[in-house]
């Protein structure tokens, strides 16, 4: 029988750690490092509402789902909209109800976006994606090789259009991991900006997402570590990534680069350079995120299968919340959508306001 106990991660058991550890490490869909037990402390070293279920069979723990207690009692990932990759941390064959799951933690629901396959959640999924992936276990020139077995160009035109930023810029140089504050500091400046040209919530907004970045930073260690990766053209900064690495498996977090550049496409150029020297320090996947943009999918050789749901119970959070928004999708879809576009703008920071705080 199948049993559980809500803690902080403060509280886990040095045997919790070890078993965690253990999953993450021969569990290979469990291999990101968004699910390293250090990303955990991380993350509740900068926010208060981090709770972990210790699930547990026949006296022994046998996995764990860790997460943030939201507004209205509703469970959001480990970092919430920061998480690229989250799931309940236990072996493929372990059989729960998530429902269950969602009731013992004394949650209204469990909404997720990047929920690794797991059979258990199956039938709370209304939406079913890809992370795409360089695959990269057998090297940089394999994975060019493949590429242009695959019929794609990408890696031709993009080392032209990188030559020609050489020439025209000056010599392009890349650093794996840069400890220069101002690029850490452009960083956040080009993305901030691209979330405002886009009208996205702007993530760096919010204390603890800044705090939990350099928190990653200063602990860097062989097990997670957060490199922040540059390419240089001359003097002038072209393209820089915040990324998550751990045991083979590199992971883009925040990428961005210099729009004055466009014309040369230094976002891919980097990529190429990125995958040159993570492939040369022995990583075998460089993860480049869910999403849709055209470069990703141009770049990967295959795709993880990421889902987005959520499980709820029976609760007056929930029937607010459906009652919301049935009520935005009925705008949306009707004649007042033009008259309503000015409330939906003043409404959007508030929801960005719960999506991060």
């Amino acid at each position: 029988m199948l049993n559980l106990r809500c803690t902080a991660v403060t509280d886990l058991r040095e045997a919790d750690w070890r078993l965690w550890c253990e999953l993450q490490r021969t569990e290979p869909l469990l291999e990101s490092p968004y699910f390293r037990p250090e990303f955990a402390r991380a993350v509740a070293s900068v926010r208060t509402d981090v709770e972990v279920a210790v699930l547990e069979q026949d006296g022994a723990t046998v996995g764990f789902f860790p997460f943030q207690r939201g507004t209205l009692n509703i469970a959001r990932p480990l970092a919430g909209k920061l998480s690229d990759y989250h799931g309940v941390i236990a072996r493929p064959d372990l059989e729960f109800d998530a429902g269950w799951l969602v009731r013992k933690c004394g949650l209204a629901a469990w909404d997720f976006d990047h929920l690794v396959a797991q059979p258990a959640l199956d039938r709370f999924v209304t939406s079913r994606e890809e992370s795409p992936y360089l695959d990269l276990s057998a090297g940089y020139d394999e994975y060019c090789a493949k590429r242009r077995a695959a019929g794609s160009d990408v890696v031709a035109k993009t080392n032209q259009k990188a030559r020609k930023l050489a020439r025209e810029v000056g010599p392009l140089t890349f650093e794996y991991d840069s400890s220069d504050e101002t690029v850490f500091q452009t960083l956040l400046a080009w993305k901030s900006a691209q979330y405002l040209r886009t009208g996205l919530a702007d993530v760096f907004a919010y204390d603890w997402t800044l705090a939990l970045l350099r928190r990653l930073r200063e602990q860097a260690s062989p097990l997670l570590a957060a490199p922040l990766s540059v390419l240089r053209a001359g003097e002038r900064t072209a393209a820089i990534a915040l990324s998550l690495e751990s045991s083979g498996i590199l992971h883009c977090w925040f990428v961005a680069y210099d729009p004055q550049l466009a014309a040369y496409s230094p976002g891919q150029a980097f990529f190429l350079r990125f995958a040159q020297e993570a492939a040369a320090r022995g990583i075998r996947k460089l993860d480049l995120g869910k999403g849709d943009e055209r470069y990703k999918w141009s770049l990967a050789t295959a795709g993880v299968p990421v889902w987005e749901g959520s499980v709820g119970t029976p609760s007056l959070a929930l029937l607010l919340r459906s009652a919301w928004r049935r009520s935005r999708d009925w705008v949306s879809n009707s004649a007042l959508r033009d008259r309503a576009s000015l409330p939906t703008r003043l409404i959007q920071p508030v929801r960005h306001w719960f999506a991060y705080h």
